[in-house]
């Protein structure tokens, strides 16, 4: 029986054990996520700061001199061409925020995966424990039984043994 409970709590062991492992890579993940969303931000950012500089530039050097009108389209294009890659770091950041709330949930989920198997496993000790003082109590009765039962047939013999020798007196 102790075997038994020993075989089922090393199963419990391993299940909260994995469920830890599963926490802990969770966690790495969502670092990772979050240094990723970090990332993008700080590009779009970057991208940003040198995109109103490229535009100012830009338009800086139209009024500086006298332009054709197909020198005011390619401004406009260059001008569209950062706002259409501007979109892209955006969506960008975007998507990294959607992965980023996508692993915070499930670390949620695998904390909570953990924290289960952990109280299975807890709840299982436990019962081992009681179990276990349970046994020791009826082995505890059970030699005080046999005690009882060795110091009686000794309490029988001796009173045989005082019989026999009164009969002989």
């Amino acid at each position: 029986m102790p075997g038994m409970f020993e075989q089922i709590l090393e199963i419990k062991q391993f299940r909260e054990n994995r469920a830890e492992l599963v926490v802990s890579r969770q966690r790495s993940v969502l670092s990772r996520a979050q240094a990723l969303e970090h990332s993008r931000r700080q590009a779009l950012e970057d991208f940003r700061d040198e995109a109103r500089r490229k535009e100012k530039a830009l338009y800086d050097d139209l009024f500086s001199r006298v332009v054709r009108l197909s020198n005011l389209q390619d401004v406009h294009l260059a001008v569209d061409a950062m706002r259409a890659e501007e979109r892209n770091h955006q969506a960008d950041v975007e998507r990294a925020q959607a992965d980023c709330h996508q692993q915070a949930e499930l670390l949620r989920q695998a904390r909570a995966a953990h924290a289960q198997a952990l109280q299975i496993k807890e709840r299982f000790v436990e019962l081992v424990r009681i179990a276990a003082e349970e046994a020791a109590i009826e082995e505890d009765l059970k030699e005080s039984l046999e005690l009882e039962e060795v110091a009686e047939t000794r309490s029988g013999r001796l009173q045989k043994l005082q019989q026999e020798e009164q009969e002989q007196q």
